[in-house]
């Protein structure tokens, strides 16, 4: 509901693009730094019990940007936001690796990543609403109550199963040829997960003169597409599709459709051009998460891919403290143009690298 409106928060409250790219890097760079023991911790302990934790952290997160306008304390609540979101993902994803991995099902794989994708969907429809009529406040206000509300329900989330596992394990399956290829193309993909991050929102603003709701139409509108992309793919692998394929596709979709929203002018065919991205968008997040099924062991499924996991947060801490200045500085559509690049980049790589590189099981 709120995280792609902070740009749009922060700058109205007088910060700069400096300051931006500091806030959400300082985020990422709590995950970066927790990723991987929060991975292992989801095999050693139950998943639920973390989330219950990180939920606690978002809400101080949450009081925290209502309650001061102080670059230091500000610094101190991203990096305590950053802790509450990381350790949600990895265990939220960890609790449904170690639940689907035992059917290894496209489509069950696929109903997850559809679920959160349609979920924020809603959140940016309604976090844009509330904040154009209601204000940033009560916005906040609003979303520590459901933070409140979905902490007494995550007591109520499957208990699973733990292991205690020694860490030379989750080298020996790391350190694979195919595996670091994937984790290669992970890195470029999620680049644009940065500038996205710092850009996206304030693009579409400043761009096309939309208040904060027509924002938020204008993001959830295009993430049907994700899903869309997400549900097509999963059944298309379910019917004996090559899933290396869907990276091929995804990527150059991705790619091309987030270059070209970047330079549109007419918000229509800006639109129209990210819901192509998003297409691709939904491909490839489904291929990320449905490799990591099929490439690791279920018994360290949680630290395996809390490593995909960092992989995704360095990239997109690297891409944040880039573009937040560089956005600011010679236009919001950069930062886009940019790892839209990237992305056709890893489309050509793993086109010439993946007959010498992945194994035809991959």
């Amino acid at each position: 509901m709120f995280w792609l409106f902070v740009p749009v928060f922060l700058i109205d409250r007088g910060f700069s693009g400096f300051h931006i790219g500091l806030f959400i890097g300082l985020a990422s760079l709590v995950s970066l730094l927790t990723t991987l023991p929060a991975g292992v911790a989801n095999d050693r302990y139950k998943s639920k019990t973390i989330i219950f934790y990180s939920l606690f952290f978002s809400i101080i997160y949450y009081f925290g940007l209502l309650s001061t306008e102080n670059v230091i304390l500000l610094g101190i609540i991203f990096l305590i936001g950053g802790l509450g979101k990381n350790l949600f993902t990895i265990s939220i994803d960890a609790l449904t690796f170690k639940v689907v991995e035992s059917k290894k099902s496209p489509l069950e794989m696929s109903k997850y990543v559809a679920g959160t994708s349609i979920g924020a969907i809603f959140g940016f429809l309604l976090g844009g609403y509330a904040i154009a009529e209601y204000g940033y406040e009560y916005t906040m206000v609003g979303i520590i109550i459901l933070l409140v509300c979905l902490a007494f329900g995550s007591l109520l989330l499957p208990i699973t199963e733990t292991v205690k596992v020694k860490l030379f394990e989750y080298k020996k399956d790391l350190f694979k040829k195919e595996v670091l290829f994937f984790v290669g193309i992970v890195f470029l993909f999620t680049l644009h997960f940065g500038a996205e991050a710092t850009s996206y929102s304030i693009f579409v603003r400043d761009t096309f003169n939309l208040t904060m709701d027509k924002v938020g139409m204008f993001i959830a509108g295009a993430n049907v597409f994700l899903v869309l992309g997400n549900l097509y793919f999963a059944r298309k692998v379910s019917k004996g599709f090559d899933p290396k394929k869907v990276f091929y596709f995804a990527l150059l979709i991705s790619g091309i459709g987030h270059v070209l929203f970047s330079i549109q002018s007419d918000v229509w065919w800006s639109f129209a051009f990210r819901c192509f991205h998003e297409f691709g968008d939904g491909a490839m997040i489904f291929s990320i998460y449905y490799g990591i099924v099929r490439i690791f062991d279920i018994e360290r499924i949680g630290g395996n891919s809390s490593f995909i996991s960092l992989i995704i947060i360095v990239s997109s801490s690297i891409s944040a403290f880039i573009f937040g200045p560089l956005g600011e500085q010679y236009g919001y559509w950069l930062p886009l143009f940019v790892t839209g690049l990237t992305n056709i980049l890893a489309f050509f790589l793993i086109l010439y690298f993946s007959k010498k590189v992945l194994p035809k099981t991959a």
